[in-house]
């Protein structure tokens, strides 16, 4: 669901291709690119460094690039980075509003605390329940929860 790829490995791959497309070439040098078993993509100038992997040569523009081939390269990599950002904001959204605020949740009968009784557990459980109470780490209370605090409302609550 995620990628488990750092934003700093994203980062040098980008710097990587805009040295490669912004460089001029040493002449009639040859490039070759592969990814090895772990998906991690590579660069070399001897197709060996390959070793097992199909290496692609890639091709390699013998003269520094035109001003107008600079300007779209560095339009190409400034929309990337844009529809990267917006995609980031997107997702921070969607997790923001996964999470019900505060404010709305019922008011808690236990303060999030049992103390052994069975009025307690009984009030505790119910605020489980309802959503008044969250987990210590500020998420809400999942399915496992759920159930314990059923079992708890079923044995604790008379």
């Amino acid at each position: 669901m995620f990628s488990t790829r750092r934003p700093d490995s994203i980062s040098g791959t980008l710097s990587v291709c805009l040295a490669l497309l912004l460089a001029p070439s040493v002449s009639h040098a040859q490039i070759y690119k592969w990814v090895d078993a772990n998906g991690q993509m590579h660069y070399s100038e001897r197709k060996e460094d390959a070793d097992k992997a199909k290496a692609a040569e890639l091709k390699v523009n013998s003269g520094a690039p035109s001003k107008e081939e600079s300007n779209a390269a560095l339009k190409y990599w400034q929309d990337q980075d844009r529809e990267f950002k917006q995609r980031q904001a997107q997702k921070q959204m969607a997790e923001r509003a996964s999470i019900p605020p505060v404010a709305t949740q019922s008011r808690s009968l236990s303060g999030g605390r049992a103390d052994g009784s069975d009025a307690s557990r009984c009030n505790l459980a119910r605020d489980v329940l309802s959503g008044a109470v969250r987990l210590r780490n500020g998420l809400p209370t999942g399915a496992v929860e759920r159930k314990t605090a059923e079992d708890d409302v079923r044995l604790a609550c008379h």
